[in-house]
């Protein structure tokens, strides 16, 4: 894979970073959301620049976090699905 340097602008401030080629467009869109937050907080609180910064940090973790929680209950749904079909296949094929 291919490595490329890129820079990211968050809050003002330019950051170089090098990543690999292919990811480029992931930590584009990530810039953006950052920044996005860090505009939505500005028009409602009056604080320092690293301020917002930790309240956009814990904002998207805690997005994270609720994705995570969200596909673990997909799973979780899905186990429970084949446990009835074998449930149900089960009680078609003893029960009669």
């Amino acid at each position: 894979m291919a490595k490329m340097n890129i820079k990211l602008t968050i809050l003002g401030r330019s950051y170089p970073i090098a990543i690999e080629r292919e990811q480029e467009e992931i930590y584009r869109k990530a810039e953006r959301e950052v920044n996005a937050t860090v505009t939505k907080l500005k028009a409602v609180y009056n604080v320092e620049a690293q301020d917002y910064l930790a309240m956009t940090a814990l904002l998207l973790g805690r997005r994270k976090i609720e994705m995570e929680q969200s596909r673990s209950l997909g799973e979780d749904i899905d186990a429970l699905v084949e446990i009835d079909r074998q449930l149900g296949a089960y009680l078609e094929n003893n029960i009669r």
